[in-house]
């Protein structure tokens, strides 16, 4: 229902006062238990929120609605535009999943965090009662001294180009003329990209062309809009983007978690599952070793994993439980232990009591 659905506006601000354009923003919000899958990993709380943007808030840029996120239950909207203003419509209901009437719980908290290249990261958090219908803020995030701050054309424009991507509602509007603007920004997008590489700044480049792998597309039928997708990993233009990444800055930690498992040697198919896994080890050790908890919590599933492949089942153990008080919100860890223990059960060794 529309009177249901909550106005949310917010600024965002320097320490002097003045506005930050286009701050990337992620959003929370405390679902009552019963509105939620069964699964306590598809939401995020407001304190999850923080400490995921903490964590994994490096890669802000890069991350997008469609694309990979560091936990799946990470809600992305649109950016704040060029005057550091964020609007959100938060409407519990369809928050909650197509078809479902759930009643907006009274009271409601929900929460945002704000992030800005050469700022440190912000949070703010409002909790309603089911009368309040709109709420303002102000959030002012503090310089990051170990990151310059000094504009840059091509970040600027980088920045632009993802505020109109974020609105993933402009992105589905199978019309040509919104099929030539997303065209468009395909074309300017590599520009920046390249403006980069002019500059001597491939680090800024290669993320460019990562974010550039989920680019949204308009999909022709005889020469027809027809539909459309937000992204598509596998497709020949994000291909390309990626192998530019790779190319430009293999020791980002973005470029890092999409190759690990091909970085240094090649894999052969012919090899014993515990030979891959053991090189796969190495490259995740290596990632982990040069990152740390920058890394996304996917990584540390792969690192217990493989540890369970090659039967060094008490490192692990102490892997999952490490994973698990790491990032509690990324999977069912409890599930993994039980797999591990079902494992060594197949293979006759014993399990510990105190597992």
């Amino acid at each position: 229902m529309l009177d249901d659905v909550i106005s949310v506006g917010v600024q965002i601000l320097d320490q002097s006062g003045g506005p930050i354009p286009h701050p990337t923003v992620w959003r929370a919000i405390n679902y009552e238990v019963r509105h939620v899958e069964r699964s306590a990993f598809s939401s995020l709380n407001v304190e999850d929120l923080w400490r995921v943007t903490q964590r994994y808030g490096g890669t802000s840029d890069i991350v997008s609605s469609s694309g990979d996120k560091p936990l799946r239950a990470l809600e992305v909207p649109v950016l704040g535009n060029e005057a550091g203003q964020f609007v959100d419509l938060l409407d519990y209901r369809k928050e909650t999943g197509v078809g479902n009437d759930y009643q907006r719980p009274d009271p409601l908290t929900f929460g945002y965090t704000f992030m800005k290249r050469g700022y440190l990261p912000g949070q703010l958090s409002f909790t309603l009662s089911r009368s309040e219908r709109r709420t303002l803020g102000t959030v002012m995030l503090s310089r990051d001294p170990s990151q310059p701050l000094g504009s840059k054309p091509y970040l600027d424009e980088f920045d632009r180009i993802r505020w109109e991507l974020s609105d993933t509602r402009r992105n589905i509007d199978p019309s040509e003329s919104n099929r030539q603007r997303l065209n468009a920004l395909r074309v300017r997008i590599e520009q920046v990209a390249q403006q980069a590489i002019a500059a001597g700044d491939n680090h800024a480049a290669a993320r460019i062309y990562a974010r550039a792998r989920y680019m949204p597309e308009i999909l022709l039928v005889d020469g027809q809009p027809a539909g459309w997708n937000q992204g598509d990993a596998s497709s020949e233009w994000a291909k390309r983007a990626m192998a530019r990444a790779i190319e430009l800055d293999p020791d980002n930690v973005y470029v890092w978690m999409q190759t690990y498992i091909d970085r240094g040697e090649k894999i052969e198919r012919d090899w014993p599952r515990e030979r891959r896994a053991a090189m796969v080890l190495r490259k995740v050790e290596a990632l982990i070793a040069a990152h740390g908890e920058a890394v996304w919590p996917e990584v540390y599933l792969s690192h217990a994993n493989g540890y369970a492949i090659i039967g060094d089942f008490e490192k692990a153990h102490t892997l999952y439980l490490a994973a698990a008080r790491l990032e509690p919100k990324y999977t069912n860890w409890s599930r993994e232990v039980n797999k591990l223990k079902d494992r060594m059960r197949r293979q006759g060794v014993p399990v510990p009591a105190n597992w």
